[in-house]
């Protein structure tokens, strides 16, 4: 019996015990969104692609938002790919690089040089024809481990070196700051398109969240993966227009005035 209580007990610990553990092993990689928080711009400091020092303040003008991507140069995995599809969405949106927003690329991997950040710049900029951003436009940073963890740490982006000793588990995001360092926005995926794009720049050159109006918008069109476009969704439509009709019925059927009877006329014979 005290054996079976033992057992009990031991069950009923690790179980009151594995939610912590996940929520930890949750929590040391992935994205932590800190909508709203402003950034401390001048206390970053890293190197730019020619080898000087740079404040990340110095690349915020105060007027364009800022899209922030965190990557390593040497990534053999999600890193290439996440600015390909930025640099594909840049090509093709309605706003302008060093007009309309600034991009921003630091390497969270102290190991990076900045001849590997020169070398990815020219890599990425070669990949845009249209819309292509000026060398200046789009900027590409290392940093010591104390500065990355600075970065990583004030925009919640955590990540933990692979067992292999060299590369780094993380996941994927673009950031959206406003020009004066509130974190506005995150696209926490590998596939977007220029509409997600210009509703996040416009958002953070704002400093606001997404209007009512845009939220309506997302509702009634979804991003097909395929054909990279909106596609207008009838079924949500239609559910909307039965909801509104059903909602109409129901508060018509619970206010309206009831109908009075028509007061019976008095017979003859019943006359005084």
């Amino acid at each position: 019996m005290r054996h079976f209580t033992l057992t009990i007990l031991l069950v009923a610990a690790l179980l009151a015990a594995s939610p912590a553990f996940a929520e930890e092993a949750k929590q040391e990689v992935g994205i932590e969104e800190r909508l709203g928080e402003i950034l401390p711009l001048e206390e970053f400091e890293f190197t730019d692609e020619d080898g000087n020092p740079i404040i990340l303040g110095d690349l915020f003008d105060g007027q364009i938002p800022v899209v922030l991507t965190l990557v390593y140069y040497s990534c053999p995995g999600i890193c290439t790919p996440l600015l390909n599809e930025l640099a594909y969405n840049i090509e093709r949106c309605d706003l302008a690089p060093g007009e309309d927003f600034q991009l921003v690329t630091i390497s969270f991997n102290p190991a990076d040089t900045a001849e590997l950040a020169r070398l990815k710049r020219i890599n990425m900029l070669d990949t845009i024809e249209a819309n292509k951003p000026k060398l200046e436009d789009w900027r590409f940073l290392v940093g010591d481990q104390e500065n990355i963890d600075k970065i990583t740490q004030a925009v919640g982006f955590h990540y933990v070196p692979d067992e292999n000793g060299v590369d780094f588990v993380h996941a994927a995001s673009v950031m959206f700051i406003s020009p004066e360092g509130k974190i506005s926005r995150y696209l926490n995926t590998l596939q977007f398109n220029p509409a997600d794009l210009e509703l996040a720049v416009i958002d953070a050159s704002l400093g606001r969240a997404r209007s009512f109006m845009q939220r309506i918008e997302r509702l009634c069109y979804s991003f097909d993966p395929e054909g990279r476009a909106y596609v207008l969704k009838v079924n949500r439509i239609i559910l909307g227009i039965t909801l509104v009709f059903v909602l109409f019925f129901v508060f018509f059927l619970v206010f309206r005035k009831p109908v009075s009877k028509p007061a019976e006329p008095q017979s003859e014979g019943n006359a005084s």
